[in-house]
């Protein structure tokens, strides 16, 4: 979930590829930036790219 945020796909887009309804990726992307203690998206995937899981 964090590489797909990190691409820039949105809600839609994620429950659509993780089979989930659009309600539960939201839920799931709330918890995500939650435990990343992050208040955004565009935080989230700076993180990820921090990390290395971007790949390149």
């Amino acid at each position: 979930m964090l590489r797909a945020i990190a691409a820039g796909r949105n809600t839609v887009e994620i429950a659509a590829r993780m089979h989930v309804s659009e309600r539960t990726a939201k839920r799931m992307t709330a918890a995500l930036l939650r435990k990343l203690r992050v208040s955004s998206r565009a935080e989230a995937a700076a993180l990820a790219g921090h990390a290395g899981l971007l790949g390149e």
